[in-house]
């Protein structure tokens, strides 16, 4: 009842999946473990998979002991379906003989893309050839992957959910959890992980921004705020409301107050309701007495 793909990218030391289905809550078939590997337990589902092919990874167990196994402690392993990559690169996929039609899979270097009650072939064909033929960062192989199946047809009763995981370990401070983009209900639920992926791509250029900012020398400093100033012209959703407040402290303590009232101001035009915030602040010393006066003047 799903259509899906497992990979690492060996390069960048990532491993993760996506999985896009009719189906409510698709993902909760899949499972990925940081620098260990990934696993899809669909159709028919088995869900205690999950922990069986890692604890049996740790027991360094080969796929096919894995598979194995799942024969023998599953008697209707004929309805599952499971595709298996392990961070090494190791692939293997099973498509039991009584998944509903169209079932079936595919296994190449550093992936497994298995589904079922599909429209046809033609889906798991086109998720594998765009999957291999894409360079970018292994979040964007995985949605690229999804959308040519979901192109192609997909799963043959319609769309509901869908997701997209990736790890990579201390990709952020305590979390190995690089994206986890997850789509319950959605008419086109693919397509939403594309965008959701487009508007993270646009934040980490700004996170990053800031971040090069903070670690700049003085004599550097200019011309990454500079960049920044220019990131910053058109963003005007209320995502963008704490990096102009970030904007806003990085003027005032270069000294130029009239730039760092104006940053905080489009913050206020973005979220009015951030006005008692910054009040609260001004009153806890959080912001700048001196500051807070010229941005509330007249408000």
């Amino acid at each position: 009842m799903t259509f899906s793909i497992a990979a690492i990218d060996k390069v960048n030391k990532e491993v993760g999946f996506a999985i896009a289905s009719c189906c409510w809550d698709s993902g909760r078939v899949c499972s990925a473990q940081t620098e260990i590997g990934a696993i899809a337990s669909q159709a028919n589902g088995n869900l205690s998979f999950l922990h069986l092919f890692f604890d049996k990874l740790g027991e360094k167990m080969s796929l096919d002991d894995i598979l194995n196994h799942f024969r023998e402690v599953d008697e209707d392993i004929e309805t599952r379906q499971v595709g298996m990559i392990t961070f090494e690169g190791e692939s293997l996929a099973f498509t039991g003989d009584k998944c509903d039609s169209w079932a079936g899979h595919k296994t190449g270097e550093n992936y497994s893309c298995q589904g079922n009650t599909l429209v046809g072939p033609e889906v798991i064909d086109s998720m594998v050839k765009a999957f291999e033929r894409g360079k970018d960062p292994l979040m964007n192989r995985l949605c690229t992957a999804l959308q040519a199946g979901d192109d192609a047809g997909g799963d043959a009763r319609g769309k509901q959910s869908a997701r997209v995981l990736v790890l990579k370990k201390d990709c952020w401070p305590g979390s190995d959890i690089l994206v986890d983009i997850i789509i319950e209900d959605h008419p086109e639920p693919v397509k939403e992980i594309a965008r959701i992926l487009d508007v993270r791509s646009i934040l980490v250029q700004g996170y990053q921004l800031f971040g090069d900012f903070s670690k700049a020398s003085d004599e550097e400093k200019p011309d990454i705020l500079e960049k920044i100033e220019k990131f910053m012209e058109d963003k005007t959703e209320c995502r963008y409301s704490d990096f102009w407040t970030g904007l806003g402290m990085m003027y005032y303590k270069m000294g130029n107050m009239e730039k760092a009232v104006n940053a905080f101001r489009k913050s206020l035009e973005i979220s009015p309701p951030l006005m008692k915030s910054l009040k609260g602040n001004a009153e806890k010393g959080l912001l700048p007495r001196k500051l807070a006066d010229l941005i509330f003047e007249g408000r």
